[in-house]
């Protein structure tokens, strides 16, 4: 990995050319004064011009082969280099570091919110906590650690062009990018694991469980295999840190394809996760104006798939970027939007339930005043609150209630979402 030569390098040509910068041309690594000397040649443009200089195209491609073959990676991040670069051409001091930690920080308060709605959602509707919450927890607990990590990646320097920042600084950015993609790897099959455990607490039917669990293995194997990939990317592992400056012997995976396949098989199980309910959802004895309104809630997982299209975007230069803590920006705050989202997705349902407990008129689900399952010999009725009793006849002529009848799709639905 090389850093841009041009602006770097011709910030090392004018320490030396402008008086106010003469002072720092001791302090130059040998290389660059070198290249500095040897590329006078090819140049017209008088050594005091910068606005020439700056403009030679041929002149300033010469200077970064030099560098580029002569210097080191941190040799051209030198300290001098680093003064002068800001100021070389007029090159402006570029910072979104604000970006960053806006986004880890806005959005993992918003999923927090989500995930504190599901929680009294929960008490309040009657509902018993599941391993869908468990799931969500601990998914949860990934998502304030990943938020946190965004706030210490933006105090580093991630948002700024490297050549700007310390050189160990890049090191502790990258070594907390580790770090970060192993939580992140983590939090999109847990998040879609809690869907699928709030999937078997809704519906009974056999085959949908048995497609559902096989669906849980394959998130449980895409969180093993990638978590092993991510961490034995380099070997050693200490080279997916440290291996920028080229001056360890690390070897090192296709870190681009690695990411690609990550995302395109995240991407499949989103869709995967997000078509598996719809034919249950559209068999419940529902309204068609609540059936829609639920099959567009459980459907809502397909702006978690947008969020990956937008993240495969900005993969395109993730491994060949000469410029990481720039480049490096947008798949960190697009890898935390989309967990975030996923977050809030999942808990929706949970939230309708709160909303339905609230405002029964407005969001409830069941058609009032229906009977199911209405025979000789029983008989049901759906109470005003959305939840559904049916009762069987005794030999005595009384009427008792039967839990396992109860305990239909519609009214798990309306307990747990």
């Amino acid at each position: 990995m090389r850093v841009q030569g041009i602006v770097c390098v011709v910030g090392v040509l004018f320490a030396t050319l402008t008086a106010g910068a003469k002072q720092e041309a001791p302090t130059l690594p040998t290389c660059a004064l070198s290249c500095m000397k040897s590329s006078f040649s090819q140049t017209s443009c008088i050594l005091t011009d910068q606005a020439c200089l700056c403009t030679d195209t041929k002149y300033t491609t010469y200077l970064e082969k030099c560098v580029s073959a002569n210097c080191t990676i941190r040799q051209s991040l030198g300290t001098a280099t680093k003064k002068v670069t800001s100021a070389a051409c007029g090159a402006p001091v570029r910072d979104r570091t604000k970006i960053v930690s806006y986004a880890g920080v806005g959005g993992g308060i918003v999923a927090l919110i989500a995930f504190i709605l599901r929680i009294v959602a929960r008490f309040k509707c009657s509902t018993s906590i599941g391993m869908d919450d468990l799931t969500m927890t601990v998914t949860m607990c990934l998502v304030v650690t990943l938020s946190g990590l965004s706030v210490v990646l933006a105090e580093a320097g991630l948002g700024r062009d490297m050549w700007t920042i310390p050189a160990d600084n890049i090191t502790y950015i990258l070594y907390i990018y580790f770090w970060d993609e192993l939580i992140y790897l983590s939090i999109l099959p847990l998040t879609k694991i809690s869907i699928l455990c709030f999937y078997l607490r809704i519906f009974p039917e056999p085959r949908f469980r048995y497609l559902t669990y096989i669906v849980i293995a394959l998130n449980v194997g895409y969180l093993i295999a990638f978590i092993l990939v991510s961490v034995f990317q380099c070997r050693p592992i200490q080279g997916a840190w440290l291996h920028w400056d080229g001056e360890g012997h690390y070897q090192c995976n296709n870190i681009n394809a690695q990411g690609w396949t990550s995302a395109i098989f995240n991407m499949v199980l989103d869709i995967i996760v997000m078509l598996l309910p719809l034919k249950q959802l559209y068999h419940l004895k529902l309204s068609w104006k609540k059936k829609i309104y639920v099959m567009c809630m459980f459907g809502l997982g397909i702006f978690v798939t947008l969020v990956s299209i937008l993240r495969l975007n900005s993969l395109i230069h993730f491994a060949s970027t000469q410029n990481l803590t720039w480049d490096y920006v947008a798949v960190g705050y697009w890898s935390t939007i989309e967990c975030d989202v996923g977050v809030i997705c999942a808990c929706l349902p949970a939230i309708r339930s709160l909303l339905r407990h609230a405002a029964p008129g407005v969001f409830g689900d069941t058609e009032r005043n229906k009977s199911y399952g209405t025979s000789s010999h029983g008989r049901g009725n759906s109470r005003l609150d959305g939840s559904i009793t049916v009762n069987a006849k005794g030999d005595n002529g009384q009427f008792y209630p039967l839990n396992n009848f109860g305990n239909s799709s519609e009214a798990r639905l309306n307990q747990s979402g």
